[in-house]
């Protein structure tokens, strides 16, 4: 195990269904097969049921790489998006430079993760293009389901706005 995801393990956060059994695992998704065979031979952090990995305003170092399992981020009371093995959370500390985590993470199932700090992040975008396209759709999905949330009217497709003057053809 490397990295330190919140080492406090009494930190845990309620994750069982109403039944009260654990969430499924939840397939890997085609898009998201690219990225776990990048980094299947890294090692990997492991994260319990519950096990906060960070926490909203904490200083980012890495981003991380669900290999198993489901995390789920948050913020305050609102749930973003429940993340299964391919996907990606903390992104935005490598592209963006912010130095505060924007959101909650934490485990809803037992999961193994891979860290990947700024270097790592670096050689794997001059190495792998479709790995830096793959974390710009992510986070463009993630921008346009945002914004449904915020504005739930679809946007309407209209007639480019005319320019006053015009020279006639």
């Amino acid at each position: 195990m490397i990295g330190n995801p919140r080492t406090s393990s009494q930190r845990k956060l309620g994750v069982s269904g109403e039944s009260g059994e654990p969430p499924e695992q939840p397939p890997i998704e085609s898009e998201n097969e690219d990225i776990l065979a990048l980094l299947v031979s890294e090692p990997h952090v492991a994260l319990q049921s519950g096990q906060i990995l960070f926490t909203e305003g904490d200083p980012p170092s890495c981003m991380y790489v669900v290999k198993t399992g489901a995390l789920r981020i948050r913020s305050g009371g609102v749930i973003y998006e429940d993340v299964g093995p391919g996907g990606i959370v903390g992104e935005m500390a490598l592209v963006e430079r912010y130095p505060a985590r924007s959101a909650t993470v934490y485990a809803l199932t037992d999961c193994e993760l891979v860290a990947v700090d700024e270097a790592r992040f670096s050689a794997l975008v001059a190495d792998a293009p479709r790995f830096a396209l793959r974390v710009m759709q992510i986070l463009s999905r993630r921008l346009r389901a945002m914004d449904r949330r915020y504005r739930p009217e679809p946007l309407v497709a209209r007639e480019p706005l005319e320019r006053e003057h015009r020279r006639p053809r």
